[in-house]
């Protein structure tokens, strides 16, 4: 893994400190009407930085920092959106006949998996395979809402560092699930 110099720590933490907040208000306005996707617009904001803290020794010599941020941040939101659309094609209309007996089908199969599917052992059982940090910032940052800049006063860490560890934490629960599931599909 790459690490960062003092130097180039401090000035990731400078941009995060500068922008934040108008990349921030830039990604909501972009995902405005569409209530359904309140988080986007934080996860674009994130990811911006994560590419900035990824492109860092690019990043530092670029005539305008500014413009690539927002220019980052618009193709990070226009890939979600392409994301979500590529996945709407797929989708099937059905007709009402069709559609109410896979409904009925569909209550079925989830029925039968509430019934074999114990759903707090499945989450303890996953969230139990998190140490004690990875459990903490789970609980700050997915149950308790808590900003970056509220988490990393609260851990004492830069907000670049704080970032990376919600990046990590999200790729350990990947992997745990995709671990439970094969684990238990086989």
């Amino acid at each position: 893994m790459y690490r960062l110099s003092r130097s180039e720590g401090t000035f990731t933490e400078e941009l995060y400190n500068k922008y934040y907040k108008r990349i921030y208000t830039y990604c909501q306005k972009r995902v405005k009407w569409q209530n359904e996707l309140s988080d986007l617009a934080e996860d674009c904001t994130q990811n911006t930085f994560l590419e900035a803290h990824r492109q860092i020794s690019r990043l530092r010599s670029h005539p305008n920092i500014e413009g690539w941020l927002y220019t980052t941040a618009r193709n990070m939101i226009n890939h979600s959106y392409r994301s979500m659309y590529a996945k709407k094609r797929r989708e099937v209309i059905l007709d009402e006949t069709i559609s109410n007996s896979l409904m009925e089908l569909d209550q079925d199969l989830e029925r039968l998996f509430h019934e074999h599917i114990n759903y707090e052992a499945l989450c303890s059982e996953i969230l139990g395979r998190l140490n004690e940090k990875e459990y903490e910032l789970y609980t700050d940052y997915y149950q308790n809402r808590m900003s970056v800049s509220s988490l990393s006063e609260k851990y004492g860490i830069t907000v670049t560092a704080t970032t990376t560890r919600i990046h990590r934490l999200k790729k350990k629960i990947k992997m745990i699930i995709h671990e439970h599931y094969s684990d238990h599909l086989d």
